[in-house]
């Protein structure tokens, strides 16, 4: 049985810094949008103070802010170097890098599956105007295996795409078995990491991913408009940049020397003035995330949904639509309700008593972090039966 990692303590003092579970919020839907930390905001805060009270032009500390960000969020991915790091506005712009950026040939395909959440499709459809083709894998029982996508595998398949974590059904893809495969045929492996970091920690050497997208607002808890992008030194090597700015050359405080070499890729597509409130907030959330354990943190998660599968497996009118076994399971747990019930306006009540869930596609999604505890879940499952 899965315990939790976190004495009474712990809990209370982790719990004091989200200032809404003190004014009476039960928050369990991360998977669409995660709340500000006191932390997060006392960083964001710090650097508006300095633009607001002075010294006003903080750019030296602004840049230090920047790397220390970049370094965080290497030592998360255990990526192999910060530069191989590059910010991005949200995942979409991210994934849009990678689709743009690659040298496609007419007839080149590229493997989705049948789940995805349009992040993760409409930067390949777009593609089908050069001639690229979209294959999309049709899943079984919410499920997508390396197998699966080997067999859709052919001569032309150039990438295999997917989200770590599936938005509906909350399946956790075995993402080290999909980037051996797509390694073993040198196929390019991209991932779609929003609805996992934060929650599940990715390896992206061990994995062996080319390309990991994210946006920070979900699951990491930092603002809206902020997130950032992995390159292998493979796929890096083979794009182009679908954008440029005054930043994208080697020496950009060389104002009037026009004609100088671009930097590497990554450096390349951070084209100008960064999002400072969207690093400062990153990087504060980051540093919760080491502070109180990554391995913790999972262990929390894992808790809760378990105890949160078996509440649901009492309930006779209930349908769980996720994994219930640890490999494949998220932090994510949808169930349909077999009844007559509304499931938007059953939402809407539940947001009148301060409790927050969704639901996506008729199919109700409970998706709690580490700062949450059984007995907030036990409250909502209350007002929802």
């Amino acid at each position: 049985m899965i315990q939790t990692p976190f004495s009474k303590q712990e809990q209370e003092e982790i719990r004091s810094n989200f200032s809404h579970t003190r004014n009476g919020y039960i928050y369990l839907n991360h998977a669409a949008i995660g709340p500000i930390s006191n932390r997060v905001r006392g960083a964001i805060d710090s650097f508006l103070d300095e633009r607001n009270n002075g010294p006003v032009e903080n750019f030296e500390h602004a840049m230090k802010l920047s790397d220390e960000t970049r370094s965080l969020i290497t030592r998360y991915l255990n990526a192999p170097s910060s530069s191989q790091i590059s910010y991005m506005g949200n995942t979409s712009e991210a994934i849009s890098a990678v689709t743009e950026g690659f040298p496609w040939s007419e007839g080149d395909e590229v493997i989705l599956n049948s789940m995805e959440f349009p992040t993760n499709v409409q930067p390949f459809r777009i593609l089908e105007n050069r001639g690229v083709k979209t294959i999309y894998v049709k899943a079984k029982e919410n499920t997508i295996t390396a197998d699966m996508l080997e067999s859709a595998i052919t001569p032309r398949t150039k990438m295999i795409s997917i989200s770590a974590v599936q938005f509906l059904s909350g399946f956790r893809a075995d993402l080290k078995a999909i980037g051996e495969l797509c390694r073993d045929r040198n196929i390019f492996f991209v991932v779609d990491a929003i609805q996992s970091l934060g929650a599940f920690p990715i390896d992206v050497q061990e994995c062996r991913i080319d390309a990991l997208a994210c946006g920070g607002h979900k699951w990491l808890m930092s603002p809206l408009g902020f997130g950032f992008l992995y390159l292998s030194e493979r796929l890096a090597s083979e794009l182009k940049p679908f954008r440029t700015g005054w930043l994208s050359v080697e020496e950009p405080w060389e104002l009037f020397n026009y004609n100088q070499k671009w930097q590497p890729l990554s450096g390349h597509l951070e084209v100008g003035t960064p999002n400072m409130l969207g690093i400062a907030g990153m990087g504060a959330s980051l540093k919760t995330l080491f502070e109180y354990g990554t391995d913790k943190i999972l262990l929390q998660i894992q808790y809760l949904t378990q105890y949160l599968i078996d509440r649901l497996k009492d309930e006779q009118s209930v349908s769980i639509f996720s994994p219930t076994g640890l490999q494949n399971r998220s932090g994510i747990i949808s169930f349909t309700i077999n009844s007559d019930l509304n499931a938007e306006e059953t939402i809407l009540k539940l947001i009148e008593k301060k409790i927050t869930l969704s639901v996506r596609e008729g199919v109700f999604r409970i998706s709690p972090h580490f700062y949450n505890t059984k007995e907030e879940i036990e409250k909502a499952l209350e007002e929802l039966f």
